[in-house]
């Protein structure tokens, strides 16, 4: 690919590709997983809105929101269960 020069990336990136990646292998249903991840995250951060706050409206954000509302429904309802639930396992997990 001719004038890619990708961008330097946090250190948790690399975290993130490798448990994804060991998702992909593990998952059955890996969208379904992908979205539920995205909905807990959203969730324990407050609102959908959060996960695209760097960029909104770009194509990227439109595609993680779509991912996630799926789960969430647009119910706030919905979202404290999610940070309730995702509290309470990171307590018993310890982290």
């Amino acid at each position: 690919m001719t004038g890619f020069a990708p961008h330097p990336r946090p250190a948790y990136t690399g975290d993130a590709v490798r448990a994804l990646a060991a998702a992909v292998r593990a998952e059955h249903d890996f969208p379904g997983w992908l979205a539920d991840v995205l909905a807990r995250v959203a969730a324990l951060e407050g609102s959908l809105s959060s996960l695209t706050a760097g960029r909104p409206g770009s194509w990227e954000a439109g595609h993680v929101e779509a991912l996630a509302d799926g789960v969430l429904l647009g119910d706030p309802e919905r979202v404290e269960w999610f940070a309730r639930d995702e509290r309470k396992r990171r307590e018993r997990d310890g982290g």
